[in-house]
């Protein structure tokens, strides 16, 4: 898969530490392999928008992103750490 970054990314990434964005890359790197890793397919979520997936990390960052499989591309459009929806009283359903 063809990989792309939304500005607003670089920005989120800049503001990670260099562990944290060491794992986000590490993430894109298996968002490019999408067809074969099963794993990471399994841990990404559907949103309400159908074309549009949350990748729920096991290192407390969320990938959101576009799969256009006719185009062989994903667009990612956003990361977020979940400690800071906490952190801002945010609940899950």
């Amino acid at each position: 898969m063809n990989v792309q970054r939304a500005p607003s990314v670089h920005a989120a990434i800049r503001t990670l530490s260099e562990d944290e964005r060491q794992r986000v890359f590490a993430w894109f790197t298996h968002l490019e392999n999408w067809e074969n890793d099963a794993h990471t397919r399994k841990i990404s979520g559907q949103t309400a928008d159908k074309d549009v997936f949350n990748l729920n990390t096991s290192d407390d960052i969320n990938i959101f992103f576009r799969l256009d499989a006719a185009k062989n591309e994903i667009a990612i459009l956003d990361i977020a750490k979940l400690s800071r929806f906490a952190a801002a009283g945010a609940t899950s359903a």
